[in-house]
């Protein structure tokens, strides 16, 4: 039998990959599972600032269908700066959210 460390980075490794789909870009965005490390990078980053923590939840934590990240820290400006803050708030929040529940199951309760 294995440690608890074990089961539980087993556990995590074993989680499924959420995706969400976003119809004003045409496209589906999938999130990463965070660890407490991709969480702890994300909020050192945004020091308190909410734009940030949403832009650096996206640039950390959304990825292709591939796995690789959709945008780079390079992006942050235009990601603050220049897109919808409502989907910019979605995307990042989806990011954020592991409850396993889909778009429309969120959007129910």
């Amino acid at each position: 039998m294995g440690s608890f460390a074990d089961k539980a980075v087993a556990h995590f490794s074993n989680r499924e990959v959420r995706k969400l789909e976003v119809p004003e870009l045409e496209t589906v965005v999938y999130a990463k599972n965070l660890s407490m490390a991709d969480k702890a990078k994300i909020t050192s980053r945004a020091d308190g600032e909410l734009t940030d923590f949403y832009c650096y939840s996206i640039i950390f934590g959304a990825t292709d269908e591939k796995g690789d990240a959709i945008c780079d820290v390079g992006d942050k400006h235009k990601l603050a700066n220049s897109m919808d803050p409502d989907l910019l708030a979605r995307i990042a929040n989806f990011v954020h959210d592991s409850s396993g529940k889909t778009e429309e199951e969120r959007e129910k309760n």
